[in-house]
């Protein structure tokens, strides 16, 4: 209870199929008689599909709620999130999906006892998000990254590289090899660093890790105001697999062809149009206005260990394109 002997009101929202769809119940009223023995009372909201945590976050805002809990996967709580935006309402997390990297990445502990003891704690940080803005679209706010190009190297091929279905990514990578295009990109920086480049894949993140544990921005941070940019010049479709299966598992593998800058604000264009997703979810083609929304939402989470602190640099100077020799053979690389 409070000081005063009140209990604290509290949303908490709930997807039933996240995880072990067999132990939603019983993991559900652990989390209500854990959370009451803190003194929160929770009004429970079922979100399936995760699409549905949004309008309800929303409405909770309206009506007052100021703790809201999302009880799910990566999906669900970052629906939360976008919900929560701009708000003064508090975002407290109880992992029950099957990757959970956000929950992770905060450090948002395993077991639901001791999630629900941290939000009893109250123990406060603001996150940025990122903000999507495409011509005829509402605006679209992200956690983790928007991916620009050959997204099927992120997403569509994780499962069979996580389960280790190697052969598919096999005959998916020697597919895209038959396919090879060179788009054009065109980055703006903070409105002022230009870059033109050939690759089939940008990656803007807030987040270090996406996904099933690709760290792909390992600078990235949560709490700069900055957007770490990814680009891969020179990298065939199935060199880009190999690369991401090296990175998978929260593993990360230096590549000199790999270029990153650091800005609050990227527009990108590409020639021709390629595919927009942010955190998995399609936006669709065409020009788009990446921001980074510092301190955007309050979450309850543990401060940073100085371990995982990120130096925050400047902006990084804009280099030439780079180009270097050829590869080992990607397909070995694919197995390994």
């Amino acid at each position: 209870m409070s000081k005063n002997g009140k209990f604290t009101q509290a949303k908490l929202i709930v997807n039933p199929g996240a995880g072990n769809p067999t132990e939603s119940q019983a993991n559900l009223q652990l989390a209500v008689r854990s959370l009451q023995e803190h003194g929160i009372k929770v009004d429970v909201a079922f979100a399936k599909p995760k699409a549905e945590a949004i309008p309800i976050v929303k409405q909770a805002v309206k009506d007052g709620y100021k703790l809201i809990i999302a009880m799910g996967g990566d999906g669900t709580i970052e629906a939360a999130l976008r919900g929560v935006v701009g708000s003064k309402a508090r975002l407290g997390m109880i992992r029950a999906g099957s990757e959970n990297n956000l929950a992770k990445s905060l450090g948002i502990p395993e077991k639901i006892e001791d999630a629900c003891n941290l939000i009893a704690s109250n123990s406060r940080r603001k996150l940025d998000m990122g903000q999507i803005k495409m011509k005829g679209q509402k605006k679209f706010y992200f956690f983790e990254l928007v991916a620009i190009g050959l997204v099927s190297a992120l997403y569509h091929e994780a499962n069979d590289i996580k389960e280790g279905r190697l052969s598919r990514i096999k005959d998916a990578a020697l597919t895209l090899l038959q396919e090879e295009t060179r788009p054009t990109v065109h980055l703006t920086l903070d409105d002022e660093s230009k870059i033109e480049i050939e690759t089939m894949l940008v990656v803007v993140s807030n987040t270090p890790m996406f996904g099933k544990g690709f760290l792909v921005a390992p600078n990235a941070s949560l709490d700069d105001g900055l957007l770490e940019v990814s680009i891969y010049p020179d990298f065939s479709k199935a060199e880009l697999l190999a690369y991401y299966a090296k990175i998978m598992n929260e593993g990360y593998s230096e590549n000199d062809k790999v270029q990153r800058f650091r800005a609050r604000k990227v527009e990108v264009k590409t020639s021709p149009k390629l595919d927009i997703l942010a955190d998995g979810i399609t936006l669709g083609q065409g020009k788009v206005e990446i921001k980074s929304r510092q301190a955007a939402v309050t979450v309850i989470a543990p401060e940073p260990s100085t371990e995982t602190l990120t130096k925050k640099d400047e902006l990084a100077e804009v280099p030439a394109p780079v180009y270097p020799s050829e590869e080992k053979a990607v397909l070995e690389e694919i197995s390994s």
